[in-house]
């Protein structure tokens, strides 16, 4: 039997979809189960709107508790980049945390062994990238955490665990960017490689008195960006700046665009 929508069940369906907080998401939900046709046809659409509505009122309650001194997830960004490793039980995310960077989680062969986001930094080329493991028990206050990560790393075993966790981030309205890595087919030096690469970014290096340190930038960067990295009164007394791409030496200026290697020495005055 088919359901039939009513254009006012369709509006408030988009207000649903449009909606940009749980509160919100919350009511247009509510009003959606109310005007659900009531026939034998759309109970399967009427037992699905009931699920995702108490699901979305345990993360706003896990939500008020945080704010009113529960528990507390909030992990501040160091390094270049924030990712979340994201995960079943004992899908591999400890072992490549371990191995990419110095945290030391416990590793067992029991399921949930990690309880609390685990935070380690990954060296690449110099620069620091901050990975945190999200515990498998995926807690609403620890997969918050994703919400504001530049990437989410969606680490499995098998096809069905990568439809699981997609489905998942989908229900849950997770739109981090991600990708997926699986340490059973995978070795971790390529696992490390496919982060980095994911986040988009270019390493360069700033040359001031002789010493040379790199610093990440998103791709497409400019002169102009690698000076507001460092202060904005660069880009305010900026000069020139000399480049070095290649072994080749050229003067620039500050809409100069920027590629991976890049040295540059700024000059103000």
């Amino acid at each position: 039997m088919p359901v039939n929508y009513t254009p006012e069940y369709l509006a408030a369906e988009r207000k649903y979809l449009q909606a940009r907080t749980k509160e919100d998401k919350i009511i247009a939900l509510e009003e959606m189960i109310r005007l659900c046709p009531k026939h034998k046809g759309a109970s399967n659409v009427l037992a699905q709107l009931h699920a995702r509505l108490a699901k979305l009122k345990r993360e706003a309650e896990a939500q008020r508790k945080q704010k009113r001194g529960g528990k507390k997830a909030g992990i501040a960004k160091e390094g270049e980049a924030q990712v979340c490793l994201m995960g079943l039980t004992m899908s591999g995310k400890s072992t490549i945390i371990s191995k990419l960077t110095e945290a030391r989680p416990e590793i067992a062969e029991h399921a949930y062994t990690t309880t609390r986001p685990i935070v380690g930094m990954m060296d690449w080329s110099g620069v620091k990238v901050q990975l945190v493991e999200i515990p498998a028990t995926m807690d609403p206050v620890y997969v918050s955490l994703c919400r504001s990560a530049d990437l989410v790393v969606l680490v499995v075993k098998d096809d069905a665990q990568k439809r699981q966790l997609e489905e998942f981030c989908k229900e849950n309205f997770l739109r981090t960017k991600s990708i997926v890595v699986n340490p059973f087919k995978e070795d971790i030096g390529e696992i490390r490689k496919k982060i980095w690469h994911a986040l988009n970014l270019i390493i360069v290096y700033t040359k001031r008195k002789g010493q040379i340190s790199p610093m990440a930038l998103p791709e497409g960067s400019n002169i102009r960006d690698f000076c507001m990295r460092i202060h904005k009164d660069f880009v305010k007394d900026f000069r020139f700046a000399f480049l070095w791409r290649k072994q080749r030496k050229a003067q620039v200026g500050l809409e100069y665009r920027l590629q991976e290697g890049d040295v540059v020495e700024v000059h103000t005055g």
